[in-house]
C-alpha cells in the first residue's frame, strides 16, 4: 500500500489554494485601479471591468482557507498513515 498519491494530492491542493487565495487578494487590492482586468487562477485575465468583488471576497476569506485547511489535514494523515505502515513493516 502507498500513500505517496495522497501526499502529491493534498500538495497539489494546498498549492492551488495558496494561488487562490493570492490572486483573490490581488484582484481586491487593484479593484479600484483603471483599467483593471482581474487574474483568475489559472494565470489568465478575465474582461475588464469583470470582477464580482463579493465574490473575490468570499474566495479570498473562506474558501481558498478552507481548501487549504483541508489539505494541509490529509496531508498530515496521509504522513501519519505513512508512519503507521512503516511501523507495521518494520
Amino acid at each position: 500500500m502507498t500513500v505517496a498519491p495522497a501526499l502529491s494530492s493534498s500538495v497539489w491542493g494546498m498549492t492551488d489554494a495558496s494561488n487562490r487565495f493570492d490572486v483573490a487578494a490581488h484582484n481586491v487590492a487593484n479593484v479600484s485601479t483603471e483599467p483593471f482586468s482581474p487574474l483568475r487562477p489559472d494565470g489568465s485575465q478575465g474582461p475588464e471591468g469583470s470582477m464580482d468583488l463579493a465574490s473575490e471576497m468570499v474566495e479570498g476569506t473562506m474558501l481558498a482557507p478552507a481548501a487549504y485547511t483541508a489539505n494541509a489535514a490529509m496531508f498530515r494523515t496521509a504522513d501519519e498513515t505513512r508512519g503507521y505502515l512503516l511501523d507495521v513493516l518494520a
